[in-house]
């Protein structure tokens, strides 16, 4: 019971972090090597491009008198920068395509929570103020029951 008005923002973006580095669509893009699959959770301005960042989660309460559900929702952001090839905003597409298809499953265990649903809000894409950088942004949005 001491867990139970807990906020599952850490174990819920450590799975999301284990669903996009396992999606090899997307890890084919932003891969750097072997250890660094290009997805993050903090970035600093010698990050390579092109990698896609877990940022800016936000809850609100769902409670009843017999449960506790936290409605969570994470965004998603993708970076891309054209560099010898004009590829457009076509990577970050692809990107937030492949991104979303792994955050999509319903197959999430989080230690001390259920995730009840998992629900796409929304995603858009645009031409960051630094040149040639293309910017993407995909939110969900998971309902999560404390036990």
């Amino acid at each position: 019971m001491s867990n139970y008005y807990a906020l599952p923002f850490f174990e819920l973006q450590k799975v999301i972090f284990q669903k996009l580095t396992a999606c090899e669509a997307l890890t084919n893009i932003t891969r750097k090597d072997e250890l660094d699959l290009g997805v993050y959770d903090a970035v600093d301005e010698n990050t390579p491009y092109p990698y896609v960042t877990i940022s800016e989660p936000y809850t609100s309460p769902f409670d009843t008198k017999t449960s506790n559900i936290e409605t969570v929702t994470f965004t998603m952001h993708a970076w891309w920068m054209d560099n010898d090839e004009y590829s457009g905003k076509r990577k970050v597409y692809e990107m937030l395509s492949a991104s979303q298809q792994a955050l999509m499953g319903r197959n999430y265990s989080i230690p001390g929570a259920n995730v009840l649903s998992v629900t796409r809000r929304d995603s858009h894409v645009f031409d960051d103020n630094s040149p040639g950088v293309k910017h993407g942004i995909l939110t969900i949005q998971y309902k999560v029951q404390i036990i």
